[in-house]
């Protein structure tokens, strides 16, 4: 449910728990798919901003700009828990078969439902 004005990312916010420091528990492996590369980039660096300093990596954006070598580190990173949650693309989710994702949003979503399916 949107609570928060569409130009933030306070809706996002409860993927990382307040105060969240080393040592409480991981956070849930996530995947939100935006429709701007710019977009989901913004959020990263939203989300990164509420983790220390040493942990922001965890959470990443994934996009068509990015090299197949870096693509698949990430995807690889993801399916080991080095890393908690990407924000990606909707092409991420085409052939895509990742364990484990416990949270997947679809941000500001302008499609069709069939297409959120796929």
């Amino acid at each position: 449910k949107i609570k928060y004005p569409l130009t933030s990312y306070n809706d996002l916010m409860f993927l990382v728990p307040e105060g969240w420091k080393p040592g409480d528990p991981t956070l849930p492996e996530f995947l939100i798919f935006f429709d701007d590369i710019q977009d989901s980039i913004a959020a990263v660096n939203a989300l990164q901003m509420c983790l220390p300093h040493a942990h922001r990596a965890k959470i990443a954006w994934f996009n068509s700009d990015m090299t197949m070598d870096y693509k698949e580190t990430q995807v690889t990173h993801l399916c080991t828990g080095e890393i908690w949650g990407l924000c990606t693309m909707e092409s991420f989710g085409m052939g895509m078969d990742v364990p484990d994702i416990a949270i997947v949003i679809q941000w500001r979503a302008t499609c069709q439902l069939i297409q959120l399916w796929q």
